[in-house]
């Protein structure tokens, strides 16, 4: 039985969408980040840290999506 290439699932190519749906993506992430440090100040300890946890989790994706934004426009530039 042959494996599936690890490669191609850890890279995945992104969607095709337009810059205007990945800001929409980017703001959204990052309107959730803000959310869940709203709501970790109400919950216990250990709660606070997996809201941490997951807000860190959005606000990395967000800006990954701002670097593929920025590379989008370099395109177009170019």
């Amino acid at each position: 039985m042959t494996k599936p290439a690890v490669a191609n699932l850890m890279a995945p190519t992104p969607p095709v969408l337009d810059p205007d749906d990945w800001r929409r993506l980017r703001d959204a992430l990052r309107y959730q980040g803000r959310d869940l440090h709203h709501r970790s100040y109400a919950v216990e300890a250990r709660r606070r840290e997996l809201l941490w946890e997951e807000m860190d989790r959005c606000l990395e994706l967000a800006d990954r999506i701002e670097r593929h934004l920025d590379q989008l426009s370099e395109a177009v530039e170019d």
